[in-house]
């Protein structure tokens, strides 16, 4: 998901590699292993990443894993509420989708 999401991103903002990895300080191999899915960037650079492209990184990374996270956090709130948070969540991410008008896998 995370290398389609960014090779997507990059044609919209009508980037190549070489121009991504020098905003993001690394080198155009690594973005190509990113987009490749041979290397997946770690938690702070997917932060440096969403914030270059104004995208959740729940969307670089795919709902499912975006919802998996989010599961994990809230773990300790009873079940109800965290159906609710869930469905929230679930409702946010497609309206988002929708208005960038993005096909959601």
């Amino acid at each position: 998901m995370l290398a389609q999401r960014l090779k997507q991103l990059r044609a919209e903002k009508g980037i190549n590699q070489i121009e991504l990895a020098q905003k993001m300080g690394v080198t155009q191999g690594t973005v190509g292993k990113w987009e490749t899915e041979k290397r997946v960037p770690d938690v702070e650079m997917l932060h440096k990443l969403a914030a270059y492209f104004s995208v959740p990184i729940d969307f670089l990374l795919g709902p499912d894993t975006g919802l998996i996270l989010l599961a994990r956090n809230l773990s300790g709130i009873p079940e109800k509420e965290r159906d609710e948070l869930i469905n929230v969540f679930n409702s946010t991410m497609e309206n988002y989708l929708k208005n960038k008008g993005i096909k959601n896998d």
